[in-house]
């Protein structure tokens, strides 16, 4: 009686009922995709971190008279870089927008409304002129922004996003009667 033995290696062959053949290549793991809300999450990041090169190309390609906006910090203060060297944050003149450093999250909301409201009018415009008007107590420049020949104050007042202010002591955002006079019904 004769038996086969299979002698012993590592690479002893299996029974060929369990033998299926190598498979070809490396074995696939499954893909993972990601849903639709993380590409749009991912979306909404990119664009928002893009928002302070377009603010720079914004004032290369639409020079003023003297001075550029250089970037735009909230709904009434920017960048801004002249001719003559000067460069530094410009308050706008004429308005009063909510604050990035907010005391409550309608003001925070608000802020950034109006900083996008105020790139929106920057960017459609052809021509932007800036006019310096002295310095705050900050340090700040006191400007009026113009955009293609109308104040920007004007729109951002008459769309629902500032509220006027000619200094002094500013109002509060977060008490209850946000946007009852000037048309501030929007923010």
């Amino acid at each position: 009686m004769s038996r086969e033995v299979t002698r012993f290696s590592r690479h002893a062959r299996r029974h060929p009922k369990w033998d299926m053949g190598r498979p070809p290549g490396r074995p696939r793991r499954p893909r993972r995709r990601l849903p639709l809300g993380r590409w749009v999450l991912f979306g909404a990041v990119g664009a928002l971190a893009a928002l302070p090169v377009s603010d720079r190309a914004l004032g290369w390609v639409k020079p003023g008279l003297d001075c550029r906006v250089a970037g735009i910090v909230d709904g009434d203060t920017v960048r801004v870089r002249c001719d003559d060297g000067t460069t530094g944050s410009g308050r706008v003149l004429g308005y009063d927008t909510p604050e990035l450093s907010a005391r409550c999250p309608r003001e925070a909301w608000g802020a950034f409304v109006a900083g996008m409201q105020l790139r929106g009018i920057l960017w459609r415009a052809g021509r932007i002129d800036i006019r310096r008007d002295g310095e705050d107590r900050y340090g700040r420049m006191l400007i009026d922004l113009r955009a293609d020949g109308r104040s920007v104050a004007g729109r951002m007042i008459a769309g629902g996003w500032a509220r006027s202010y000619d200094g002094g002591m500013r109002r509060p955002w977060c008490n209850g009667a946000w946007g009852t006079e000037n048309g501030a019904g929007n923010v």
